[in-house]
């Protein structure tokens, strides 16, 4: 992945989405884009949506508190697009970290 290291968050988002796709043998033929909803289209279920979390932690070196998009008043957030979560991503990276202590 160090061919992130310039990358988008959403860019980020897509690769490492892919990255697992293939990591996990999941059959997608189409193109992953910022509309592409991780249950809808790509079939995720909560321990993958939850790996993808872990893996764009460990790749920005950092925790970006993912709890605040996965729950919405007390309850799981039902689908998410790789927009939606890129552009939360790039949110907590442009935060100083005080600010989610």
């Amino acid at each position: 992945m160090n061919t992130l290291t310039q990358a988008t968050p959403e860019k980020t988002v897509i690769v490492i989405v892919e990255d697992l796709i293939q990591d996990w043998g999941l059959d997608f033929d189409g193109d992953i884009d910022g509309e592409t909803l991780l249950v809808s289209n790509l079939e995720f279920a909560s321990v993958d949506i939850i790996q993808l979390c872990v893996a764009l932690e460990q790749h920005y070196k950092r925790k970006l508190g993912f709890q605040d998009l996965l729950m919405d008043k007390g309850s799981y957030v039902g689908d998410l697009s790789i927009s939606r979560i890129a552009e939360f991503v790039d949110a907590r990276l442009n935060e100083p970290e005080a600010a989610r202590a």
